[in-house]
């Protein structure tokens, strides 16, 4: 039968070994939680580099800008087109309100009316007075604005800045999804807006994740939107029709809707 110390001299390798291989695993579990945390920083958009300014305008950013700026400029005069329906509609309406008004005028002052169909003639005509009366202003107005646009748009240089700010929309985007690519690969620290916007990378397909983080950025760059929080900035409004307000107002809506899905998105994972 053995003795203790033969015991213990079988026994201490064993440990020894069991105590290395625990160090060993301590090690590698601290390896592995400091790079998980790099990870979640990354995925999160926190990164663990400096503060990248995406908003910034400069290098070949600033000439689309300008280009930008110049086509609101030059479409803050033109309808956008549902709004110029609306107010071809609304002077049609007048018109067709005169024109009825008149043909019952021709009817009573053509003679030989029946007395009832006379009656029912002179109602119309006076009901059609009070609707041109309470319409004329409003018709006016649209009338006038119908012949601004026609004016402005025929402008050379209102034609010209609206291409060249199409053709600058495109490359916007382009400049984004290359600034955005860059600060992802240098593992750059995200502006809050970015975070709070677009949250962690989805996985396993991000594609729509970038695409939704490239539309933001463009339209942060084309409307000069600097709020620190808040990725859209202020809601834009469509109300005066003009095709700048209308294009970003529809704008807005279509990437309010992205974020809302990204949103959903991250909390079902």
């Amino acid at each position: 039968m053995p003795t203790e110390k033969e015991r213990l001299e079988v026994v201490e390798p064993q440990v020894a070994t069991l105590i290395s291989h625990v160090g060993q695993l301590s090690a590698e579990l601290e390896r592995v939680t400091a790079r998980l945390t790099v990870l979640e920083r990354r995925l999160s958009g926190a990164g663990d580099g400096p503060l990248v300014d995406l908003d910034a305008v400069a290098g070949d950013i600033a000439p689309l800008v300008e280009a930008l700026r110049r086509a609101w400029d030059a479409e803050q005069e033109i309808l956008a087109d549902p709004a110029r329906v609306e107010l071809k509609q609304e002077v049609l309406e007048f018109d067709g309100l005169k024109a009825r008004r008149d043909d019952a005028k021709s009817k009573l002052d053509g003679g030989r009316v029946p007395r009832f169909e006379r009656d029912a003639l002179s109602h119309e005509v006076r009901q059609m007075e009070w609707l041109i009366n309470a319409n004329e202003a409003s018709a006016q107005r649209a009338a006038e604005r119908l012949a601004a646009d026609e004016d402005a748009a025929g402008e050379e240089w209102r034609t010209e800045a609206v291409l060249a700010g199409d053709k600058a929309r495109g490359e916007i985007k382009d400049a984004a999804e290359r600034r955005i690519s860059e600060a992802l690969s240098q593992y750059a620290r995200m502006p809050v807006w970015f975070r709070v916007g677009l949250g962690e990378i989805p996985t396993p397909d991000p594609s729509f994740w970038l695409e939704s983080a490239i539309a933001v950025l463009a339209y942060r760059l084309e409307y000069g939107v600097t709020d620190a929080v808040t990725p859209l900035g202020a809601p834009p409004s469509a109300k005066s029709g003009c095709q700048n307000w209308v294009r970003r107002t529809n704008v807005h809506a279509d990437i309010t809707d992205r974020l809302t899905t990204l949103a959903a998105t991250f909390h079902l994972q």
